[in-house]
């Protein structure tokens, strides 16, 4: 009997070591998930944005008289205000940070093919100084590029 009280004396506090030990790796893996979803999302969303401008402007693409096709100021800049803001004139964007200069719009000499390049500079929640860092500001941040290529109609 007095083994047996023993041994239990002996256990107590393993499992708040064990908890001291482990928590932090699976919180590690819980914001770890957590950042992969919002870059997985956001990645999504900008693809969805250019293509919803490329759709934009192959509708309202022109013949051209010495190219094939001819996109004006106007419709360029709606498709833009469109993919930005969800409406034309909108002021609040689909994702944070991200503006009607983040998108390019080209058509290749000769051919009817618009091309719609959505880039996005994606930063994670944890951002800055983080331990390891030894003072020093470390941008985590990273470039989301979408291009979709569209033949006029």
């Amino acid at each position: 009997m007095k083994t047996n009280a023993r041994s239990l004396n002996k256990q107590q506090g393993l499992a708040a070591i064990e908890a001291m030990i482990t928590l932090p790796i699976l919180f590690l893996f819980f914001f770890a998930i957590g950042e992969l979803g919002r870059v997985m999302y956001q990645y999504n969303q900008l693809n969805s944005i250019a293509r919803n401008a490329c759709r934009y402007l192959i509708n309202n693409a022109k013949p051209g008289t010495t190219s094939l096709i001819d996109l004006t100021d106007a419709v360029q800049s709606q498709a833009k205000d469109l993919a930005v803001y969800g409406t034309t004139g909108g002021s609040t964007s689909l994702l944070s940070g991200f503006s009607v200069n983040d998108i390019s719009i080209s058509v290749p000499a000769g051919t009817d093919v618009i091309t719609v390049t959505a880039t996005y500079n994606w930063t994670p929640i944890f951002n800055g100084n983080l331990a390891g860092d030894y003072g020093t500001t470390v941008d985590y941040s990273f470039p989301l590029t979408a291009t979709i290529s569209m033949r006029a109609l």
